[in-house]
C-alpha cells in the first residue's frame, strides 16, 4: 500500500523522454561516468597512479616538470583582481590653534591640565591672540579652563571631568588650605556627604594626617574657611570635615556614622 493511501487515477502520468529531449542539466550526457569524452577525475587519478609506478619501475622517463606546467590548459582565474582603492584627498594642514588644543589634549591623557604660561607663541604673535583662536574654533570646542588664583589653566571634557581639572589646578598652585575647603564643599553640595580626613591622603593630594591637623588649624583662623567644621562619627570617633552653609552638624555625623558603620562591616 502506497504511503498515503491508493493513487488514484489521473493523479500522476507516466512520461518517456528521448535522449535528445532531456534538459542538459539532467541528462546522462554530462555524467563522466557515462559519457567517456568528458574528463573523468577519477580516470585521471587512474592515469596518472600507473605513469608514477611506471617511473619508479623504470619502464618510463621521468616528466620534466618545466614541461609538464607548460603543457597544463591556460584557466581563467575566477578571482580577479581587486579594484584599487580610491586614493582619500590628504588631510588638511592643521592650524596653530588646533595644534595646541592637540598639545592640551595630550596632556589630558596624561591626567595633566595645561597652565597658560606653558603655552609659548611664535615670535611676533601673542599667546592670548593664539588662545582666542582656539577657542573660536568649532573643532576645539572640547577645551575648557579652570581658573586659579595663579594662572589660567586648560583641559579637555572630553578626556577630563570638571571636578578632576579643578582638582588638578587646586593642587598645581599648593594652595592646601584652599584646595581642602574647595573639596569639602564641593562634596557637602554635589552628593552630599562630609568628607574624612584621611580622604586627603590619597592621590593627588597626598596630605598626611599631620599635614591635614595644621592645615584645618590655619583654617579655623582664616575668615575665608570659617564654613568648615569638623566632626566625628560616634562609632569610631573618625574626624569629618563639612560646610556649615551646605549641611549640618547632626546631618554631618549621622552621614560620616553610616559611612563608618559600612567601611567596618565590609
Amino acid at each position: 500500500m502506497a504511503l498515503f493511501g491508493r493513487r488514484k487515477p489521473g493523479f500522476s502520468k507516466e512520461v518517456e523522454f528521448k535522449p535528445s529531449e532531456i534538459p542538459g542539466e539532467f541528462s546522462d550526457a554530462l555524467d563522466p561516468a557515462v559519457n567517456k569524452e568528458l574528463d573523468n577525475p577519477k580516470l585521471e587519478k587512474l592515469e596518472m597512479q600507473e605513469k608514477a609506478t611506471q617511473v619508479m619501475d623504470g619502464e618510463a622517463k621521468k616528466p620534466d616538470i618545466f614541461e609538464y606546467m607548460q603543457s597544463l590548459p591556460e584557466v581563467k582565474d575566477p578571482f580577479p583582481a581587486s579594484e584599487p582603492e580610491p586614493e582619500l584627498p590628504p588631510e588638511p594642514q592643521k592650524t596653530k590653534a588646533q595644534l595646541l588644543a592637540d598639545f592640551i589634549r595630550t596632556r589630558c591623557r596624561s591626567a595633566l591640565i595645561t597652565p597658560k604660561a606653558l603655552i609659548k607663541a611664535d615670535e611676533g604673535e601673542s599667546v592670548d591672540a593664539l588662545i582666542a583662536e582656539m577657542q573660536a574654533d568649532p573643532s576645539c570646542a572640547d577645551i575648557l579652563t579652570v581658573q586659579g588664583s595663579k594662572d589660567l589653566y586648560f583641559f579637555s571634557e572630553e578626556l577630563m571631568a570638571h571636578n578632576y581639572a579643578k582638582i588638578a589646578m587646586l593642587t598645581l598652585e599648593k594652595d592646601d588650605a584652599r584646595t581642602v575647603a574647595e573639596m569639602v564643599r564641593f562634596n557637602c553640595k554635589a552628593f552630599p556627604t562630609p568628607t574624612p580626613v584621611y580622604y586627603f591622603a590619597r592621590q593627588p593630594f597626598f596630605l598626611d594626617k599631620g599635614r591635614m591637623e595644621v592645615i584645618i588649624a590655619q583654617m579655623q583662623e582664616n575668615p575665608e574657611y570659617q564654613d568648615i567644621k569638623v566632626c566625628e562619627a560616634p562609632f569610631n570617633g573618625e574626624k569629618y570635615l563639612y560646610a556649615s552653609g551646605l549641611m549640618s552638624e547632626k546631618y554631618a555625623k549621622a552621614l560620616a556614622n553610616g559611612t563608618e558603620m559600612h567601611e567596618a562591616d565590609e
